[in-house]
């Protein structure tokens, strides 16, 4: 619907009076001034920009910048490649194949979101070749943002699985309001999607300081960005362009867009690694096999903790006991609850309580745990129902006795 037409329409809504709809008028005027006025005082040559940038015009206030980065090419410790196992880890990558992957990352001119804020560029990547095509959609003008948009959904298929960093909170809540005010659908509101953020956070919340896309690079990929612009100077950069014509800056916006979808290709089959073996890469082995039994993989929770019961701390070696004991192993859970006991856990004492009374019938050394645990109701009931338990096996051994 056109503004005038809008306009027309709240003018003849009873609840919009004719200021209400005046100062709606009045408001949208002086936004289409501002937009017209940033336009018109941008004096930057567009083809400079295209060469600065090595991009193509696709669309009128539209470039597109495209890069192929070769498999094996280092990134930090890493090398890109290796996506064939992510399906083990990551369920919502299953029965797809390398490049039904869609690695998305925006930049946009502002931080906090809102109706306000537009996506300047939309940078995708995908698997071709075993190598990596990477797409950086830059708007150039206002103007161009239905084109950007029709350019990005050309570019993305029905089976792909999107790939993002914080994506969930940010980048596609802004793209689909983008897609909403420009009047178009939303090419990405069907696709799965994965957000790198959560599993880093699960995996290395209680080790690491934060979970930031940059971290992750220093402390995982080792990779360290040397001269970069930071996201937040992103709009600054932007604007210079519209309103001054400056695009000096738009450079090393692209640059900085470019490491974050190459960190997300990286990191994406690393992630899987960490997820099979927490302990090599640093992270937290419990959080990890949690992770997995929340995904109904208990199995393979099962695994990895045995694998790294020497380097399970208290809260993991309970975790594996229980485990254990779910799964039919309970003289192994046992000899984890001895062992716990033994340091004065409360938990693993009330679990030999439990495990010697009602598994086993041995109420003497039922009772001898249940009175080593803390003071409670509950320690009360169980210490007089064992009592009770034994003095009625004491008179029926007094009986068969004579």
């Amino acid at each position: 619907m056109s503004i005038k037409r809008r306009l027309s329409h709240l003018r003849q809504t009873p609840q919009c009076t004719p200021g209400a709809a005046a100062g709606l008028a009045a408001r949208i005027g002086r936004l289409r001034a501002a937009r017209r006025s940033d336009e018109s005082h941008g004096s930057g040559d567009p083809s400079a920009l295209r060469r600065a940038l090595q991009g193509v015009e696709i669309a009128d206030g539209v470039l597109l910048v495209e890069q192929r980065i070769a498999s094996g090419t280092r990134h930090g410790r890493e090398k890109l490649g290796q996506f064939a196992r992510c399906a083990e880890s990551f369920p919502e990558a299953a029965g797809l194949e390398p490049e039904d992957l869609l690695f998305l990352d925006t930049e946009t001119t502002g931080l906090c979101g809102g109706s306000g804020t537009l996506a300047f560029m939309v940078g995708l990547a995908r698997i071709e070749q075993g190598g990596l095509i990477l797409r950086q959609y830059l708007l150039t003008r206002y103007a161009g943002e239905q084109a950007l948009l029709n350019a990005v959904a050309a570019w993305v298929r029905a089976g792909d699985l999107l790939v993002t960093y914080n994506g969930k909170t940010f980048d596609l809540p802004l793209l689909a309001a983008r897609s909403r005010i420009a009047g178009l659908a939303d090419p990405l509101a069907s696709l799965p999607h994965l957000d790198l953020l959560y599993p880093v956070r699960r995996a290395f919340a209680g080790k690491w300081q934060d979970c930031r896309l940059a971290s992750v690079e220093r402390q995982l990929l080792g990779f360290q960005r040397r001269d970069d612009l930071p996201g937040a100077a992103a709009p600054a950069a932007w604007f210079d362009w519209i309103r001054r014509g400056d695009g000096s800056c738009l450079t090393q916006v692209c640059r900085h867009n470019r490491w974050d979808l190459l960190s997300l290709a990286v990191l994406l089959p690393l992630l899987a690694e960490v997820y099979r073996n927490p302990c090599l890469h640093g992270a937290d082995p419990l959080a990890v096999a949690k992770a997995h039994r929340s995904a109904g993989r208990e199995d393979t929770a099962l695994v990895l903790l045995l694998q790294q019961k020497p380097a399970l701390d208290q809260a993991g070696l309970t975790a594996l006991a229980g485990l254990l004991q779910r799964r039919g192993g309970r003289q192994a859970a046992r000899s984890i609850w001895l062992a716990l006991s033994a340091r004065g856990d409360q938990t693993a004492r009330e679990r030999l309580a439990i495990h010697f009374e009602h598994d086993l019938q041995d109420y003497r050394s039922a009772l001898s745990y249940a009175e080593a645990i803390s003071d409670s109701d509950e320690k009360q009931r169980r210490c007089a129902r064992l009592r009770r338990k034994l003095e009625k096996l004491n008179r029926q051994s007094d009986l068969d006795y004579r």
